[in-house]
């Protein structure tokens, strides 16, 4: 039998869409790791970031070296922004951020060349995933694109304009994942601006936390002026929806914030963020931050540290800020250099790791609902429904919610097994 493998980098979307097409491949070929000799590889790539691109290279090369013989397949956001460069002479089959519904018969047929659609469709591509099989949780992509066009970010180009799933097979197919996943990731590229003519997203959540098999809903990631206050009130009376949020703010300073053509200024994301909480008091709220943008000083970056311990985040995805060609900040004047970038982050990253260990803390005591992810010889482990990451003296179902006790908090949460 002949055989495949396959290397996702990236977001949640891709690895939906990888999940779609390992589904239909197993039908026809066996997987093997992507360090072994395939007959197929196919790679899911990643423009997002420099060390995104970067991996991407590496992959694509490491695909050819392993076998000189095999069928190679670059898929995704990098492909369809620069499959026609020198990074993919060697690759049979590019295909960019549509037809991806078209792959499968595209490897069966062996075909070659690039098909990337410079205008990429602007509808929404259904590609229905019916398990997610040695997985604790499933993901459930029911938005593609984005109209945002932050200054930074390629996405928008390479991903498209914004476009949703219709809600009735969105909760089909959440019906069948609940069967065997019983929590259940909501993804996008732009996911709070879901709405398919009819039900927007607090109607699809409303609908979603009916389905008696799937009890836990969490959200992936959703911009502040977003989280609506009829979401806010049923994520408060369903403990279905996860006490967890992860809500972008990208910088910390109104004028880094206008660059970045964010649509909010610093005090309103303050202002909506204590609202969230003073209604949900033990919610986590976790957010992404860019660091060394053009024009942020060593004033404003002071400041970035400031307003982190004012927020107290449960925990930051920080990024060094990377150039983009063909984005807006790329044209920017006051470029910082790659070690001062460097050296912030890592300031960052010990600030947040500080409160995110007194995040951890505030929950000793309490009790929490954990679903099992993986065992070891004498314990389990797993996410709570705010996004703690737990460990469960004893052996208990991988997949399995339980309520666990938070019992103290060292290198990691341990618990105990609620009475």
């Amino acid at each position: 039998m002949k055989t495949y493998a396959m290397m996702v980098l990236g977001c949640k979307v891709n690895d939906y869409e990888a999940t779609f097409v390992r589904e239909k491949l197993n039908r026809y070929y066996e997987e093997v790791d992507f360090k072994e000799k395939a007959d197929i590889y196919v790679i899911f790539t990643c423009c997002v970031t420099n060390t995104a691109e970067s991996k991407t290279r590496k992959f694509l090369h490491d695909a050819r070296r392993n076998n000189p013989d095999a069928y190679i397949v670059a898929v995704g956001c990098m492909s369809q922004i620069k499959g026609d460069s020198a990074d993919f002479e060697e690759i049979d089959l590019i295909i960019g951020s549509d037809q991806k519904d078209r792959m499968i018969d595209m490897i069966l047929n062996q075909d070659k060349g690039s098909k990337v659609n410079d205008r990429i469709s602007t509808d929404f591509e259904e590609l229905f995933v019916e398990s997610y099989p040695k997985k604790s949780r499933a993901f459930l992509k029911i938005q593609d694109g984005c109209n945002q066009f932050c200054s930074y970010c390629i996405i928008p180009y390479a991903r498209g304009r914004q476009r949703s799933a219709n809600h009735e097979d969105i909760l089909k197919q959440a019906e069948i994942l609940a069967k065997t996943n019983k929590e259940i990731v909501l993804t996008g590229i732009h996911t709070g601006r879901y709405d398919d003519g009819e039900y927007d997203l607090y109607h699809l959540l409303k609908e979603l936390v009916k389905i008696e098999d799937l009890k836990t809903i969490r959200i992936s990631s959703i911009e502040m002026n977003e989280v609506t206050d009829e979401i806010i009130q049923l994520m408060k009376d369903n403990e279905k929806i996860a006490h967890h949020l992860h809500i972008p703010v990208q910088a910390l300073h109104d004028d880094i914030l206008r660059k970045m053509n964010r649509p909010y200024t610093l005090d309103e994301y303050i202002e909506r963020i204590g609202y969230i909480r003073k209604e949900i008091p033990d919610i986590s709220i976790g957010t992404d931050l860019i660091v060394g943008f053009p024009y942020e000083t060593d004033e404003i970056f002071k400041g970035y540290l400031d307003t982190l311990k004012q927020i107290r985040f449960a925990f930051v995805h920080v990024f060094p800020y990377a150039r983009k060609k063909g984005t807006v900040a790329d044209t920017f004047d006051h470029q910082l250099d790659n070690h001062t970038k460097k050296e912030r982050v890592r300031r960052i990253i010990d600030l947040q790791q500080e409160l995110t260990m007194e995040h951890k803390r505030s929950y000793i005591g309490k009790t929490v609902k954990v679903l099992i992810e993986r065992n070891d010889e004498t314990s389990s482990y797993g996410y709570s429904r705010e996004y703690i990451y737990t460990k469960l003296p004893g052996i208990y179902p991988i997949g399995e919610i339980m309520d666990v006790t938070i019992e103290s908090v060292q290198k990691e949460v341990i618990g105990h097994a609620a009475e």
